[in-house]
Order: structure tokens, then sequence, then C-alpha cells
């Protein structure tokens, strides 16, 4: 809709209110950090262009007249109005771009696959993923929201509890076939496929197997690649249960024992306590914890974790 009333321009409204409040043309300059001329100038300019006296010399200062201080009571709720409503646009802007962070395997293997549907439900807002390794430093403002797996102890963030989970040994169909894998102990004399962080001792220990952690073989930095060797048949890796779930639904992988060991870790929802109730964080919160309530624990039998 377009509106034909006149309006002076913003600037000579907030000099206008300036010199209003301090009574003098100097304070008005100190409070803007203007020059006296240039409020003398926008004064006269926003009187000329009104047709109507504001001021009039009192002393040394300047005193409204009875039409100016009305004006000035209105213009002054108006200011403050644009105030709030630049304030709030500023505020829902900033989150308009929410940055997630997690580590690269949960990306690829869980968080990618699933984040399209937040998309498609939330087309006003970018989402971008930091995959990384490092942990981002949240208070710092490096992102918004962290997706942490560990114990759950992250002082001065607010977290919550999204899902625990679970390690057990997976192989492609092909490879499980040609081995005929049956037996725990048969894991012996096979390719053990290993990531940095997670161990196979707690699995043996849970299986009955007396065996030392495999100090041969292919190692890696990312679970999700070993994930993708494990597809392609190149031997026995140790899966998170989160990880390689989709891949055995899916068929690719396929748990050749019944037995899974729990995490001594579980995956974390973190932010800022001041971020909670952002509108962004909490549409992305109440999204994931919903995608995550069809997680579902590993069938056959769960052990408890033990260090050996």
């Amino acid at each position: 809709m377009t509106d034909n009333r006149r309006t002076p321009p913003l600037g000579s409204l907030r000099v206008f209110v300036a010199a209003a409040r301090s009574q003098s043309v100097t304070g008005a300059a100190a409070q803007l950090h203007l020059t006296h001329s240039a409020v003398s100038h926008q004064l006269r300019q926003l009187q000329d262009y009104l047709g109507v006296a504001l001021f009039e010399r009192h002393g040394r200062g300047l005193k409204l007249t009875a039409q100016g201080a009305a004006y000035a009571e209105q213009v002054s709720r108006a200011l403050t109005d644009i105030g709030k409503a630049t304030d709030q646009l500023i505020a829902a802007r900033a989150y308009r771009r929410l940055r997630v962070t997690c580590m690269p395997s949960f990306a690829a293997r869980w968080l990618l696959p699933r984040l399209g549907n937040f998309i498609s439900r939330h087309r006003d807002l970018d989402v971008e993923v930091q995959s990384t390794a490092r942990l981002a430093d949240i208070k710092g403002g490096e992102a918004d929201v962290a997706l942490r797996f560990g114990h759950g102890r992250y002082p001065g963030l607010s977290y919550r509890l999204l899902m625990k989970d679970w390690y057990y040994p997976v192989c492609s169909p092909d490879f499980m076939a040609r081995h005929a894998l049956l037996d725990p102990a048969q894991l012996i004399e096979l390719p053990l496929l290993r990531s940095n962080d997670e161990l196979w001792q707690p699995w043996f220990t849970a299986a009955g197997l007396v065996v030392e952690e495999p100090q041969r073989g292919a190692v890696f930095d990312d679970s999700s690649l070993m994930l993708m060797a494990a597809a392609a048949g190149q031997g026995v890796a140790l899966a998170r249960h989160a990880l390689a779930a989709d891949d055995l639904a899916r068929g690719s992988l396929r748990p050749p024992f019944g037995l899974a060991v729990e995490s001594p870790f579980s995956y974390f929802f973190v932010c800022r306590p001041t971020d909670e109730q952002q509108t962004a964080v909490a549409a992305f919160r109440a999204w994931l914890f919903d995608e995550a309530s069809s997680y579902r624990q590993p069938d056959g039998e769960l052990a408890p974790f033990r260090r050996s």
C-alpha cells in the first residue's frame, strides 16, 4: 500500500528528538556526534519543511513550543518503535543461517541423509553443516548447534541426550558368505578394519575372546570411510550402530554375529543457553529429536561396555 503523506527526512527527526530532550543544540550535537552547525542546519531544515515553529530561543538554550512538544513526543515514540522493529528484524536475520557442527562420520552417515526433510520444511532457513573432527567453539560463536559424541559434560553450554550407541562387527554380504562367518573366533584370521577412536578389545571381551587389540591392517580416521571399505568387501569393520543402521537396512552391510557392546559415549545436542529458544535452533532441535525417536537399539544380545 502506498502512503502519499509527506514524511520529513529521518535524520532531521532524530536531530529534532535529541534537541528536544537536551533543550540545547550543543547537547544534541554531543549526543549524535555531529557539529553544532550541522544540528542547527537540520533543525532549520525541518522547521522549513513543516512550516511550523518547533523551538523558541530561551537564553542560551532552546525551548519547545506547544506544537513542538506534542510533535516531539509522537516522533520519539515512533523512532523507538522503528528501533525495536529493526532489532527484531536483525535478530531474525542473524538466525536465518543455522550453523551445525558435527563429526564427519555422523554428518555423512546419519545427518545428511535426513537433512533434506528439515530443509524442505524450513525453506526460509539456510543450514550450514560444518563437518569436522575438531570441536568447534560454541561459546565463542563458531557454530550455533553442535552434535557431540561424548560423555555429556559440556560446562557452560546447554546439552540434551540425543541417542545412545553400540558397537558390533559388520561386513559385506559377499565377504560374510565367502568366509562362512559363524563364530567370532574366525575374526582372528581375517582382515579387521580399524578406526583410530574405536577399539575392538571391548567387543572381543564381550564375545569371550582373549585377543589383543589388532595392530595390523587398514586404519581409518573417519568411521564413514571405514564402513565404505567394509561394504566394498575389504574386511570386517567394528561399526557404530548409528552410522551403520541405514547400510544394514539397505543390505550393503551385514552383522555376522548377534552381539553388540554399548558405547561409553552418546550423542548430545549442544548449544549456548541463550540460544535455546531462538527460532531456528528450536526448530532444528525439535526436528532432530523427532528423527532420533525412530532410532532403535540393535537386535540381538547387548553387552555393557567394559575396558579390559
